[in-house]
């Protein structure tokens, strides 16, 4: 195994923070383009903003919508069309690859995301598209004040929702 200098290691995190491209821990790579963050390396893009948010002056305003896996689908039909379309539910691995550990987590407290790519993001859980294989009765979600993955709840209960779509190359 080669070694690598720090100092080669530190430039380059200096250098994709900069260029508008976070490169975590876990090698997930994110490019924030506006409302969209795109990960090359599992071909996604996400909306920086949960449901019932809005992109304005570079952070998400207003507050996060609580809904039942019925009506994320719902919205998921209505916005269909925008902004290139496809938009959907995430897996529940999809959902786990933004999860990024906040270490010494201040009292106030902030998610289990990177805040800089997506701000303002509700710390509690956010659907997935995935049912429980354990019993049907059961969605899978991921917290992101854990950062832990769960299927604990009926989907009819109310969690936040945050959309993905694979990303193509234009």
């Amino acid at each position: 195994m080669q070694y690598i200098p720090n100092w080669i290691t530190n430039s380059a995190i200096v250098i994709c923070m900069f260029s508008g491209t976070v490169f975590a821990a876990d090698g997930l790579r994110l490019q924030r383009d506006g409302p969209v963050a795109r990960d090359y390396l599992n071909k996604l893009e996400w909306m920086r903003c949960s449901v019932g948010q809005h992109w304005e002056s570079d952070t998400c305003m207003g507050e996060v919508l609580m809904m039942s896996v019925a009506e994320a689908n719902e919205v998921v039909q209505r916005v269909s069309g925008l902004d290139g379309g496809e938009w959907r539910l995430p897996t529940v691995k999809e959902l786990q690859t933004i999860v990024s550990k906040v270490e010494n987590r201040p009292d106030d407290f902030e998610a289990n995301i990177d805040l800089e790519t997506f701000p303002n993001t509700f710390a509690g859980p956010y659907w997935s598209s995935d049912q429980s294989f354990y019993s049907k009765q059961y969605q899978w979600s991921v917290n992101f004040f854990t950062g832990q993955r769960y299927n604990r709840f009926f989907p009819y209960q109310k969690l936040a929702v945050r959309l993905v779509r694979e990303y193509k190359i234009k």
